[in-house]
């Protein structure tokens, strides 16, 4: 299969994903629409990235795919995004302010990662990595260690989050059982971040795609059931 087929898939569903959530969130106004939205945006541009970069190796238009700007902001992207569909989920199942401290850390946290992640020095780093990899599939492989000490900090939290609150949510109400999709969607990029984290990096793309492809289910599931409510009352 072609290097870019996978992230293509990924960019076409979380764009049409991210459109779906803008309009959900125009008609009800909530915070975690509003975040869960900010994060499928930057879910779309990281795999724009990953397709752009598949499809310039594969045609030798890049040697190494990646343009070193390009994987920059692919990078400080990544980390940010999974930890705020954590904090979206802390907005809607709790009333204390837990999604407001997420927020608040994310965003802490976020200042030093992109500041160190654009003005680190990845070129070298991104040949030698594509080419021990013979893949554009590389994850965060070409960023220096002290930047990739934040990954962890937002990305085990924010799935942990995503993950636990939907299965929570299910345990609330089982009459809810699009959570069940939610929560399997949000595994599937996790444990691939995960591996890739531990220099697995093989189906990293595949993993995303199967997670973007069942979070889209359990969002389009879950609209249904609020509307089927909402013309109930």
């Amino acid at each position: 299969m072609e290097e870019y087929l996978f992230p293509l898939s990924s960019t076409i569903i979380s764009g049409i994903f991210t459109v779906a959530l803008t309009i959900q969130y125009l008609r009800r106004r909530k915070i975690h629409q509003l975040i869960w939205t900010i994060s499928l945006f930057m879910f779309f541009l990281t795999t724009l990235f990953e397709f752009l970069a598949g499809y310039f190796y594969s045609n030798s238009i890049i040697e190494t795919g990646w343009t070193p700007l390009m994987y920059k902001f692919y990078y400080i992207l990544t980390p940010p995004m999974v930890a705020l569909m954590g904090t979206g989920s802390l907005y809607l199942l709790t009333h204390k302010p837990y999604g407001k401290y997420m927020l608040y850390y994310t965003i802490i946290l976020s200042i030093p990662l992109f500041i160190l992640g654009l003005t680190a020095n990845v070129d070298e780093a991104l040949a030698h990595a594509v080419m021990n990899l013979g893949s554009t599939e590389i994850a965060g492989a070409a960023m220096p260690t002290y930047v990739r000490i934040f990954s962890p900090l937002m990305t085990i939290p924010g799935g942990i989050f995503l993950i636990a609150g939907a299965l929570y949510s299910f345990w609330l109400d089982r009459s809810r059982k699009y959570n069940l999709l939610v929560a399997i969607g949000g595994l599937f990029p996790f444990v691939g971040g995960l591996r890739a984290r531990f220099g697995n990096y093989e189906a990293f793309y595949l993993l995303e795609l199967l997670g973007i492809i069942v979070l889209f289910l359990g969002f389009l599931l879950s609209w249904e059931y609020i509307l089927r409510k909402e013309s109930a009352k």
